[in-house]
This record gives structure tokens, sequence and C-alpha cells, in this order.
């Protein structure tokens, strides 16, 4: 799940992905075994221009590791911590048809919704674009939180070309171990999140399955990279995410199932994101005013 991004677009030329940087410094490489990323400022990561123009139908699902097929439903479970408690934790995520113009670039919306200890905590909507080269970009988000069941709370409203931040990509086309760490999003200078490749081709079984060629990314704030692991299986996209110990995250999830909604369950998962966008049109209408629409 992706929280507190901000998005823009930023000055100058695209560069190819996977380009070297003159300016890219690595302050230590990244090893699979552990140890902290270290601190980083925002030169230290490959940073894309976004241009409306470079993106295609995100539902094309060119990204081996993040496919974005509307309909597709994951669920992963394990536990979080609640003040000092440790408690069961589900994370259901869906893609589903409802795809929006953000920036001019289309977007379609992925639908979270946290369960703690039996309870609905969070329910979230990511906005996932596609560029031409396959990499999938973060374009927005909204997340409402609640407690007992009740609205509590609204978080990490943002929309590309909001706030001066600037949009990233979430998961480049082909990483690897040689791929420079990258910046996911900016909510202003300096600040924001960043991934960077661990380990590719990895085995990893967790409780629906074992994968082969396993991608597994650190992820975490521009200053801090160490803050959690999550692991990508081809064509299955997250099947694990696991906590660092100096990071700020507590949620341990693993896949228990994966399936293709059939066409009532996904016009349900539809439904609840559109509900969730009148919600956020209340809570930030100046992020969240009427825009282009269409669905798949």
């Amino acid at each position: 799940m992706i929280r507190g991004r901000a998005s823009g677009t930023p000055d100058g030329p695209r560069r190819p992905w996977g380009a070297t940087l003159a300016a890219l410094v690595f302050l230590l490489s990244a090893c699979s075994g552990g140890g902290g990323a270290g601190e980083r400022s925002l030169g230290d990561y490959h940073r894309t221009a976004l241009r409306a123009g470079d993106f295609v139908d995100p539902t094309s699902t060119a990204n081996r590791f993040y496919p974005l097929r509307p309909g597709m439903q994951w669920v992963r479970a394990g536990t979080t911590v609640i003040g000092s408690r440790k408690v069961p934790h589900q994370v259901i995520s869906t893609m589903t048809d409802v795809v929006r113009t953000i920036h001019g670039v289309p977007a379609i919306a992925m639908l979270d919704q946290d369960i703690d200890a039996g309870q609905i905590a969070e329910e979230s909507i990511d906005y996932l674009a596609l560029d031409t080269s396959g990499n999938v970009w973060l374009m927005g988000s909204y997340t409402a939180q609640y407690s007992g069941g009740r609205f509590t709370n609204s978080a990490d409203a943002w929309l590309g070309g909001s706030a001066g931040g600037e949009a990233g990509i979430l998961l480049p086309a082909d990483p690897g171990r040689s791929t420079p760490p990258w910046v996911i999003g900016l909510e202003k200078e300096g600040q924001g999140t960043a991934g960077q490749v661990v380990e590719s081709g990895a085995h990893t079984c967790v409780k629906f399955a074992c994968y082969d060629g396993v991608l597994v990314v650190r992820e975490g704030e521009i200053g801090n990279l160490d803050n959690e692991f999550k692991y990508y299986a081809p064509d299955v996209g997250q099947i694990l995410n696991t906590p660092r110990r100096d990071g700020r995250g507590a949620d341990v999830e693993e896949l228990v199932n994966l399936t293709d909604l059939s066409p009532t369950g996904l016009a349900e998962a539809s439904t609840e994101v559109q509900q969730l966008e009148g919600h956020a049109r209340e809570t930030a209408p100046d992020l969240f005013a009427a825009r282009s629409t269409r669905t798949s």
C-alpha cells in the first residue's frame, strides 16, 4: 500500500529509464541480507519527468511484476501493531475498472481495504498509470481511516500536478540490481518516498504458493530508505511485505489468495471506489473536483 505521495511535473528532459546518471552517487550497495540503507539525499535517486504523451492504456498490464488487469484481487494477511499489541492484519487489494485522467494521464484505480483485528481500519485508492516503456507510475492517492467501523479521518489526499509535488515510478519495467534507486513520489523537494532493488530472481514461498524469479524492493523515505521490503512475483504482483528493524512500518503481509473477480464482484469494487471518490470531494474539494472519466 502506498501512502503520502505527492506529484507534479519536474523540469528538464526525460531520461531513459535505466540510464546511468552522472550525478548519481551510491552511498552503499543494497544487500539481500538486510542492513541499513544509510543516509541519502534526493540527488542519490533517479527521477523521471512525467510527460502525458508517454502514457498508454493502463489496463494493458505490460509490467510483469505489477499487473494492472481489472478484476485481479490479492488478499494478503499477517500482523500489525496497534499501540503495543500485535494483532491480526489483512489487506484486500482490488484492481478496479475505474480509470481517471490525472494531469493528462490515464490512471486505473486500485482499491485497498485494511482490516485490523477483524475491523475495517482503512480504505484507500491508489491511481496507477503505465508508460510506453512499461513503468508503473503512482499518480495519486486517497485514504479514509476508520475506528469501530466509523469514519474518523482522511489522509494522503493528492493527485498528479497538485501542491508542487512530483509523481514518480512505483515500479520500473525491468528492474534489476543495476537499476539506480528511484523516486516514487515527492511531497516537496527532498521529502518523499523512494525504492531500490535488493534482489532479483529469488525463490520465495508464502502461504498461497512458492514463486521463482521474485523481485525484492527496499522502500522507504528519501533520507532513510530502509523502511520495508516488498516482494513481487512475475505475473502475480506483490506477494509479501516485511518491515525493517529501523523502519516505521509494522505490517507483515503475505499472499493468502489471488483471484479474478466475477463481473458482479468487479462492479462492487468499482462502486466502492466511486463512493470513496465522492467522500474525497467532500474532504479535499480543492484536489478531487470533477475530472475526465472513463471505465474499461
